[in-house]
Order: structure tokens, then C-alpha cells, then sequence
């Protein structure tokens, strides 16, 4: 269904943003810098709203270059209900009189994170009653015969009717267009089954890093992790088919271990032979150290002659909110070792981390088209 025909859609005097519980004051600050037009309107933990002055004209399909904003959009308003009994249904009714509601092709519903990821077994994603809500809403006269999605992966530049449950009887709704990767999802959080039992949260990281920046593991790919034990990445890796070379002094999971397809070097990443790497296509790097440690030792890796990576996914630790500061120095920093797109993002399954993507050649960014399909299946 295509937004050609759709009636056009103006843009409104708020934008909202989401983010982890805690990046608040970094989404701020990303904001002032790029977009100093924006003013600071209103905030609770992982849920913000910003004020478009009327001399600060943005496209509809504006989207905010941020590291530290999950997802964002245009927000139409909130419904807050004080009654009891009929809360869902005078929530919905009030939803349901945007524009949007009336154009939409999608309908995403979530609740801003409880806590944060990793935490008092919280780990993002669609609640039970985010995904009730969503039903009620497409399910309301002059929707049901239309047919909405409900919280269900959009296609691109789809209008996305927006509803975030910042409280369980206050809603804060509008909208956006799915122009990127992440807007696509609903909360820009990937469909992950995070229940399945895994090794480590690094399995689910990896999951969403790749979702996120377009990069397919094929079987047979070599690839190397810096600093993977206990070795929740390396399990990953090894379901799609790679050859992984797991680099770390501490021990791994016996069943990674084990596997064929694995080897282990117990070292450190800058005491790795340079040779011993030079198949390697992919190279990842998840060091409990500060940024600077983790990007000197894969520049040590990547700037020998031995080696020559497709491309690198990088997990920076904020071990103080400062660095958030030094990103863009980050970025650059990795473009110069050859890396022509380079990308930040704090993804849904990080916690007090940032993930950077680094490709030497925008073509090794392989279609998510498969995984999006498979994420739609009940």
C-alpha cells in the first residue's frame, strides 16, 4: 500500500523520542547539537518530547541522526483516563482522532522501558499489554474494515500510527514514516525472542546489531570476537553457519567450546598474531574496557597487511556518560582505517554501551529482507 495517494500529513509542533532508561540527557545533548532549533519540552525515564519552534521548519519524513534515540516521531498529543472500567476504550477513542490514525498502514504500540535492559529480568521488546492495546485500537469501527497491522515489522516509508504507553492510563500518540531500518520496528526494538535460553545477553546484541545495520552472516563467513567469553555472540555466529574464532584469556561455554566450528585463542585481542586473522571477514569486539582500549586494539588488528575485514561491529562501553560526548571522533576514527559507512547506535539489548558498525564497502550490507520475513511469522 503505497503513501502516494494518502492525504498529505503536516508536521507537528512536538516531536517525540525514546531511548534506554538513563540516555535522557545524551539524547538532549545529541538534540542541542544537531538540531539547536528543538527545545526540551518534557521528560520521563526513556521518553522525551521536544518543541519545533515555528521558525524551525523540518520534512515530514524527518528523521533524527542520533546515536542514543531508539525511535522517534511526531507526536499528535496524549490521552490520559482517570475513570475506571472504560479506560482502555476512552484511551483508544482519543488515539483514533489523530490524523494519522485515519491513514495509517501500521499501528505500533509499546511501553517505554520499565528498567533497564538486562535488569530485574526486564529486556525490551512487545509487553502482553502493549500488544492487547494494539488489537483494541485496530479493532475499533473505522479500523477493523481496513485491515492495520498491529505491531507488526513495517515497510519502508509505510506511515506508522505511534502509541507509547509511557503510563498504563496515559498514552502519548503520533506518528512517522518508516524510513529507516529501526523505524520499521515497533519501539525501534527488533522482533527478538529474548525468553530462548542463551549463553550470555551478547547473543541478543549481536542479533539486533546485525538486524539493525544490514549485515547477513553466511555459512562459512570467518569471523572473530574480541573479548568473547563467556561466549554469547560466538553461539550466534555459530547458528548461522561461521567459522568463529573466539579470542579471550577467560574460559568459554563448554558448548561453544566444543563446537566444530569454533576455535579459541586465550589471549588478549592485541596479543593475537596478526596472521592467525587473516581470513577473518567480520570482526566483532565486546571489551569490558573503556572505548579507546577497544578501538586501539582492533586498529592494531585491522591496520596490519595480514589482515583485510569486510567489516567490524563494535561494542563501546560508556564506563562514564562523558564519552558520549567523543562519539563523533569515534566515527571518524574508524572511517580513517578504511571503513567507508560507520554508524553509531546504543541498540535496545545494549545497557550503558553504544554499538558501532564499520563496512569498507556499503555492498557487504546484505539484505535483512529474510529475517524481517522470518520475524513476521507467528
Amino acid at each position: 500500500m503505497s503513501t502516494e495517494n494518502q492525504p498529505l500529513l503536516e508536521p507537528t509542533e512536538f516531536l517525540f523520542v525514546c531511548c534506554q532508561r538513563g540516555s535522557e540527557k545524551a539524547v538532549k545533548s545529541e538534540i542541542a547539537a544537531a538540531w539547536p532549533g528543538l527545545k526540551f519540552a518534557f521528560s520521563r525515564p526513556g521518553f522525551l518530547t521536544f518543541k519545533r519552534p515555528p521558525d524551525t521548519s523540518l520534512p515530514l519524513k524527518f528523521s533524527l541522526a542520533s546515536t542514543f534515540a531508539r525511535n522517534s516521531g511526531w507526536s499528535v498529543g496524549k490521552s490520559v483516563a482517570k475513570g475506571a472500567g472504560d479506560d482502555a476504550a476512552t484511551l483508544v477513542a482519543e488515539v483514533l482522532k489523530s490524523p494519522a490514525a485515519k491513514h495509517c498502514q501500521h499501528v505500533h504500540v509499546w511501553q517505554r522501558d520499565t528498567h533497564v535492559p538486562g535488569q530485574k529480568g526486564f529486556e525490551p521488546g512487545q509487553s502482553v499489554l502493549a500488544d492487547e492495546m494494539a488489537a483494541l485500537i485496530v479493532g475499533a469501527p473505522g479500523m477493523v474494515n481496513r485491515k492495520v497491522p498491529a505491531n507488526q515489522v513495517a515497510k519502508a516509508n509505510d506511515l506508522v500510527l505511534d502509541v507509547v504507553l509511557v503510563e498504563p492510563n496515559e498514552w502519548w500518540f503520533g506518528f512517522h514514516y518508516a524510513t529507516t531500518t529501526a523505524g520499521r520496528w515497533p519501539g525501534g526494538v527488533p522482533k527478538i525472542d529474548a525468553s530462548v535460553e542463551v549463553i550470555s545477553r551478547a547473543y541478543f546484541k549481536l542479533d539486533e546489531a546485525l538486524r539493525w545495520a544490514g549485515i547477513k552472516i553466511k555459512p562459512g563467513d570467518v569471523c572473530a570476537e574480541i573479548g568473547s567469553a563467556p561466549g554469547g555472540a560466538c553461539q550466534f555466529m555459530l547458528e548461522q553457519g561461521a567459522q568463529v574464532i573466539g579470542v579471550d584469556p577467560a574460559e568459554m561455554e563448554e558448548e561453544v567450546l566444543n563446537h566444530e566450528n569454533f576455535t579459541h585463542m586465550r589471549r588478549r585481542g592485541n596479543e593475537v598474531r596478526k596472521k592467525d586473522l587473516r581470513n577473518v571477514r567480520w570482526l566483532m569486539a565486546d571489551v569490558n574496557a573503556a572505548p579507546t582500549y577497544t578501538l586501539d586494539t582492533v586498529e592494531e588488528i585491522v591496520s596490519s597487511s595480514s589482515v583485510d575485514v569486510r567489516g567490524v561491529v563494535l561494542t563501546l562501553k560508556l564506563v562514564d556518560m562523558k564519552f558520549a560526548d567523543q562519539i563523533d571522533a569515534f566515527r571518524k576514527r574508524v572511517k580513517e582505517l578504511g571503513f567507508s559507512v560507520v554508524k553509531t547506535r546504543q541498540l535496545a539489548f545494549n545497557r550503558g554501551e553504544i554499538c558501532l558498525v564499520g563496512v569498507k564497502d556499503r555492498f557487504a550490507l546484505r539484505s535483512t529482507r529474510q529475517r524481517v520475513r522470518a520475524a513476521k511469522k507467528p
